[in-house]
């Protein structure tokens, strides 16, 4: 073999070594397809409000606001998962490595409300009587992965999906929106905007499937598999005056937001497919053989 014809055959082996180390395993961005994914959730959180004078001797009073709702999450949502790709897929063989996950709603549908406005008496002689509503709101509620965690991947019945599923290390947290209304012409008292979160253990499931167009990865949380998780909301207290000359405080407490249930169904998608068997190794020795014969 000549020198020209060794120093072209190094030089294509680096070509063919080269080509398939640009196809080995990088994590991939996976962004979220919104018009496809859901987010339930069911909330309560405790409201106690206390009058001062008490007329009639039934304060304080103490209720539970609730609201459920399914929603889509934002486009802020989205997942970086390692499955091999581009060039070590090999069936499913290496499993699904999760490095980032979020699922972000920018605010939950749905207004935490009690079973009824609560009367208020403003004389001693119990009237008149001023209703007070607490409701609240949730807003930029999200659910972010602490550390990575990793999966098999079990072919599905359906060709080219693969089962995954792990428990998940997750922060949840959001803001909490209180209100207490009053009825015209006194207007709402608005809260301030107070943050919760909480460190919890998801067990997560779903799917990874790819076709030509890309890749997609379905991340679940079924109903009922996280039930009454505390959110460790700070206490939001405070008062403020009823009626309009003053003569009756109320004093509020908000305390104890749970999140009673929550299931998710999350689609992510990336725009690079699953390549045939040995793609990058085959051009490669491809273009070494065309070489070849060309230095004939």
């Amino acid at each position: 073999m000549s020198n020209r014809i060794r120093a072209q055959f190094a030089g294509l082996i680096g070509l063919v070594s080269a080509v398939a180390g640009a196809a080995s395993a990088v994590p991939l961005t996976y962004t979220v397809v919104q018009a496809e994914s859901n987010v339930f959730t069911k909330t309560v959180v405790t409201s106690t409000i206390d009058v001062n004078p008490d007329f009639t001797n039934t304060f304080p009073f103490t209720e539970p606001l609730q609201a459920s709702s399914n929603t889509q999450p934002s486009g802020q949502s989205n997942l970086i998962a390692d499955v091999g790709l581009p060039g070590g897929f090999d069936d499913g063989a290496n499993g699904i490595n999760f490095s980032a996950l979020k699922i972000h709603v920018n605010n939950l549908p749905g207004t935490l409300v009690g079973t009824s406005a609560v009367p208020v008496p403003l004389g001693v002689t119990g009237s008149p009587v001023l209703y007070v509503t607490a409701t609240a709101t949730i807003g930029s509620f999200q659910i972010v992965l602490n550390s990575p965690f990793s999966s098999t991947l079990t072919p599905s019945a359906n060709p080219n999906e693969w089962l995954w599923s792990g428990l998940a290390d997750v922060t949840i947290s959001g803001t909490l929106n209180p209100q207490y209304a009053t009825p015209a012409p006194a207007l709402p008292v608005a809260l301030p905007s107070t943050p919760f979160s909480q460190n919890v253990q998801l067990p997560l499931a779903g799917t990874f499937s790819g076709g030509p167009t890309g890749t997609r990865v379905i991340v679940g949380l079924t109903q009922d598999a996280l039930q009454n998780q505390d959110l460790s909301l700070p206490p939001i207290t405070g008062q403020f005056d009823l009626g309009d000359l003053g003569l009756v405080t109320l004093s509020y407490d908000i305390h104890s937001l749970i999140l009673e249930d929550i299931a998710t169904s999350v689609v992510y998608q990336n725009a690079l497919p699953i390549p045939e068997p040995s793609t990058a190794l085959l051009v490669g020795l491809g273009l070494l053989g065309l070489a070849l014969r060309r230095s004939r």
